[in-house]
């Protein structure tokens, strides 16, 4: 009887010893643009919500999709939200990360221009800025470009900037000429003088605005954190689309944004407009346009679901976890 109430202590022990090493090591999620578009997952830090699942979140902010995938890939993060295009550029190259929801489903930037550049031929000569070259603010570009007859190189100069602050910065001090921006950057551009010359959202567009990915690893391995990271995920959205008075407290928090009609029009974008479906599903068109945008054999021969795990939502949905939540 007392060899077997040792072994029970030190089973106890050695759980409760596992359990701390694992409080030690909160799970990291790496956010890639200070703008709007994080909102789900700072209400979902700010509203207790991973806690709520017995989860220690840590959120890192890494300028630029691209460097956050290259943590993700070396271990320093778990989860990135944010980028679309690095994610699927990197599992063309042979990674296991996957996209596992998304929170909008259109292209939510706008091209900002100086106010001298009334029409898009007066962009011709012009320096226009993205945060990272191949990113989704290129991309963006792109499509404008080519819906205005303009060529990058021959036409215009694209430059990277690093991140959207600094975009703004360099509109301003008239280093650049043009650039993408998502909110609130494109709103306090707008309130320094610059105009909007297109709203990416307005062309019809469907495409992985703001995902959140992981690695195919973490899933087999750990699906339960994964189930509980995304039930908190989902209640943060929740939240967010029912909670404004909170969610423009986060807002404000985050962005250091202070002007109310700024942080309204934040809400309204991505609280109300651009939520998203009310299940998180990755959608294979928005995955395939993409591909569309990526100039390799290897993007044109690929095929959208190989980069989606929907099975989690699925299983969150079969549970009737959604159900209850927006019952």
């Amino acid at each position: 009887m007392l060899k077997t109430f040792r072994v029970l202590c030190v089973t106890i022990l050695s759980l409760a010893l596992s359990a701390s090493a694992s409080e030690a090591a909160p799970i990291r999620v790496g956010y890639s643009a200070i703008g709007g578009a994080m909102t789900p997952l700072w209400v979902t830090q700010e509203g207790g919500f991973f806690k709520g699942e017995g989860l220690e979140v840590e959120p890192l902010y890494i300028a630029g999709g691209s460097v956050l995938i290259q943590g993700m890939l070396g271990g320093d993060v778990q989860f990135a939200f944010g980028p679309s295009i690095p994610v699927i550029r990197a599992s063309l190259r042979g990674s296991h990360l996957v996209l596992i929801a998304n929170t909008a489903n259109t292209m939510i930037f706008s091209i900002i221009v100086r106010p001298e550049i009334k029409e898009p031929p007066d962009l011709k000569g012009k320096k226009v800025g993205v945060t990272r070259l191949g990113g989704s603010t290129e991309v963006a570009l792109d499509f404008a470009l080519k819906k205005w007859g303009l060529q990058k190189g021959r036409d215009v100069t694209v430059l990277q900037t690093g991140g959207m602050p600094e975009s703004v910065a360099a509109l301003s001090s008239r280093a650049l000429d043009a650039a993408v921006l998502s909110p609130p950057n494109n709103l306090r551009a707008i309130k320094l003088g610059m105009r909007e010359m297109v709203d990416m959202g307005q062309l019809g567009i469907v495409y992985l605005n703001s995902p959140l990915s992981t690695t195919r690893s973490l899933i087999q391995g750990n699906r339960d954190i994964v189930l509980r990271f995304l039930r908190a995920f989902n209640r943060g959205l929740h939240r967010l689309r029912n909670d404004k008075e909170f969610s423009i407290k986060v807002l404000a928090k985050y962005t250091k944004t202070t002007d109310s009609e700024i942080l309204n029009g934040l809400h309204q974008i991505y609280g109300v407009r651009n939520a998203g479906d009310l299940i998180p599903y990755v959608r294979l068109e928005g995955v395939e346009e993409i591909l569309k945008s990526i100039d390799v054999k290897d993007a044109r021969e690929a095929k959208p679901i190989d980069f989606i795990d929907n099975s989690l939502l699925k299983e969150l949905e079969q549970s009737g976890f959604f159900r209850q939540l927006y019952r």
